[in-house]
């Protein structure tokens, strides 16, 4: 039976815990990886404020009586006050 060389198995080990050191972020850039995600959260961010934008637009819908509305039924009612009035 062989008996193994101390430093042959020294030097694997070393090369299996600086492996695990670097991790695997660091053999896929790291760097790039972490720009990537940050990218994605920006573009999540201009999403959310563009659909809250346009909410904000659809919510502000415009008034159920305007003047111009009021004026006319203002002259309906005007109308029939007078209509039943004559009726008599």
């Amino acid at each position: 039976m062989e008996r193994r060389k101390a430093a042959d198995r020294r030097q694997k080990h070393i090369f299996v815990s600086e492996d695990r050191r670097s991790g695997p972020f660091d053999r896929r850039e790291k760097n790039h990886r972490r720009q990537e995600i940050e990218e994605e959260r920006e573009k999540i961010e201009r999403i959310r404020a563009f659909k809250a934008k346009d909410r904000a637009a659809s919510s502000a819908s415009p008034p159920l009586f305007t003047k111009k509305r009021l004026v006319w039924m203002g002259l309906a009612i005007l109308g029939l006050v007078v209509v039943f009035y004559l009726i008599r």
